[in-house]
């Protein structure tokens, strides 16, 4: 197979997809080297780290897209209007569902033992984004922590169920009904 030039962060984008579908155990730099055009020397040449550094640059990366969605949760504005605001960016970095989360998948493939405060710190930085929001709404401190992970927990679990199905609906599902279940008065 001939070799491409490919930019960088090119390069991380194929990469992170290819984390994505496999996880961390199954995708070999040969299967990264297919995915980008790049021969291993080439790789090694813009990852001298190997494979980890390659999944450190991919969260850099994914880091600064959910940073962007957290940022939403954390404007200043109306709570419900930022919500929304954010599950519609969370559908357009997910896909609609067709995405598999790159978290989810580093958990669930071996990437756990070697990232896991990268894992750790991204799932408590959307947590904590969550329960900023409902705090502003009014929502107590306890309540809306308790809320904030339901809703982190049910997103991972709309995004497996839809794609072990292959069916959006799921998901979809999820991103219309969140807002309401966040925002909703009474009730833990």
């Amino acid at each position: 197979m001939p070799r491409t030039k490919i930019s960088r962060e090119d390069a991380i984008e194929r990469i992170a997809e290819e984390f994505r579908r496999h996880g961390y155990a199954a995708t070999s730099v040969s299967r990264i080297a297919e995915a980008t055009g790049l021969g291993r020397a080439s790789l090694y040449h813009h990852f001298p780290g190997g494979k980890e550094e390659m999944v450190r640059e991919v969260f850099r990366k994914v880091g600064e897209e959910v940073g962007q969605i957290l940022g939403l949760l954390r404007a200043p504005g109306d709570p419900r209007e930022r919500i929304l605001a954010s599950m519609h960016a969370v559908d357009r970095f997910y896909g609609g569902g067709a995405k598999n989360c790159l978290l989810g998948s580093m958990v669930l493939s071996g990437g756990l033992d070697l990232f896991a405060d990268e894992l750790g710190g991204a799932f408590g930085a959307w947590v904590d984004a969550l329960r900023g929001v409902l705090e502003d709404a009014g929502i107590p401190s306890k309540v809306a922590q308790r809320r904030a992970e339901d809703a982190v927990v049910r997103l991972q679990g709309a995004l497996v169920v839809t794609r072990g199905t292959r069916d959006p609906k799921f998901f979809q599902r999820m991103l219309k009904e969140l807002p309401g279940n966040l925002l909703e008065e009474g009730g833990a």
